[in-house]
């Protein structure tokens, strides 16, 4: 068999349990994060991303918007001078909430029973400056 006999209606591999795992982990954490707007509003791009290489099955660029969403979580020592953070804004949660329940329905084997956290749990919205 040669590269022309794979599957062409998926790019890149199929999406693993640990890719998987990975994404509901960071997804979990940011609903604790407090970052710049500026920030958040890039955390809302990269989980679109997300979604959108979830729906293609495309594993390479899911774990890619993975990776980047890890690395933009909060830093430890802020700049002097930087922008007031701010917990999770309304509208990231829920697009954070609906990513998180397409990842676990998609985990799930059909049939199993639906139990984890799919509510608002972690809500931001709360300021600190820096």
């Amino acid at each position: 068999m040669d590269a022309r006999d794979t599957d062409q209606t998926s790019p890149g591999r199929d999406l693993d349990e640990e890719t998987i795992a990975d994404a509901v982990d960071v997804l979990e954490d940011l609903a604790g994060w407090m970052l710049a707007e500026a920030r958040w509003e890039r955390v809302r791009s990269i989980i679109d991303r997300l979604s959108r290489a979830l729906g293609a099955r495309d594993a390479e660029a899911f774990q890619a918007a993975v990776a980047d969403l890890e690395l933009s979580g909060p830093v430890r020592a802020l700049r002097i001078g930087t922008a007031e953070t701010y917990g999770i804004p309304e509208p990231v949660l829920d697009r954070r909430n609906t990513m998180l329940n397409e990842l676990r329905a998609d985990a799930k084997p059909a049939g199993s029973d639906a139990q984890g956290q799919s509510g608002k749990e972690g809500g931001g919205g709360g300021k600190r400056t820096s």
